[in-house]
């Protein structure tokens, strides 16, 4: 797990808010930073951020590693730079468009930036990254519950709970979207070798679990994609709702 915070606060801060600081003599920077985060987020995209080096971003942006140190002076200080980038790539809920919707767009919209950037998740959230556009999309989340009667509080709870849900049904997500490569069986292939071998063992011991299968318990809205992926993609949908019938119920409370 990769955690925020853990390089120089001020530094970070400056880059966050202002961008790479103009040198006070000399020629302006070479390297934009929005291409920096760009090719930062690209190759974390590739291999994690456990396996994101300086000296690899150096290359990928045809630097010397001692170039690279005079625009971001680390690691730590470069995830902070990637996390609210990434962030800052996902539309903004529409508070015109009602509370629940808006909600229901924060989730969505986070579960497709988990899935584009699965090293997200392996970024605590525990530690927030204090950059503009985490802030604007914190702001813009709880703008969908102002003035609804929930107190300050409820509402930043409401938000929290959404936020927390799609993080841990993303990585359900994830895990199943990346499980054939990881393991080099299919769906299909991991449950044929298993299903004959189960059932000989079940073989009615479990009443219950047959007569809910036999009721649709297990079955998938899109049998098109590979089934733990679309299990999973259709809890997230379901077990949403029940997060936002929560909210609604706080509302009338």
């Amino acid at each position: 797990m990769q955690y925020a915070g853990r390089g120089d606060a001020q530094r970070t801060m400056v880059l966050l808010w202002d961008g790479i600081p103009a040198p006070k003599r000399g020629p302006r920077p070479r390297l934009d930073l929005a291409r920096l985060i760009e090719v930062a987020v690209a190759e974390a995209d590739r291999g994690g951020p456990e396996a994101l080096s300086m000296r690899a971003l150096a290359q990928a942006l045809g630097i010397g590693a001692a170039s690279l140190y005079t625009y971001v002076p680390g690691k730590a200080e470069l995830l902070e730079l990637m996390v609210d980038g990434v962030v800052g790539g996902q539309p903004l809920p529409d508070k015109a468009s009602g509370w629940r919707a808006g909600l229901r767009d924060l989730a969505t919209t986070d579960l497709a930036m988990y899935r584009a950037h699965p090293w997200m998740l392996r970024v605590a959230s525990s530690r927030t990254v204090f950059g503009p556009k985490v802030i604007t999309r914190y702001e813009a989340a709880l703008a969908l519950l102002d003035g609804l009667g929930l107190a300050a509080i409820e509402m930043t709870n409401c938000v929290a709970a959404v936020e927390s849900y799609t993080r841990g049904a993303a990585s359900v997500v994830v895990e199943a979207e990346q499980a054939p490569g990881e393991t080099g069986d299919s769906d299909d292939e991991w449950w044929e070798q298993r299903a004959p071998l189960l059932g000989e063992r079940m073989n009615g011991r479990f009443p219950l679990l047959d007569r809910l299968a036999t009721e649709g318990a297990f079955a998938v809205s899109d049998t098109t994609v590979p089934y733990t992926l679309q299990r999973a993609l259709d809890r997230f949908t379901f077990g949403l709702d029940l997060v936002l019938d929560s909210v609604a119920g706080r509302l009338r409370d």
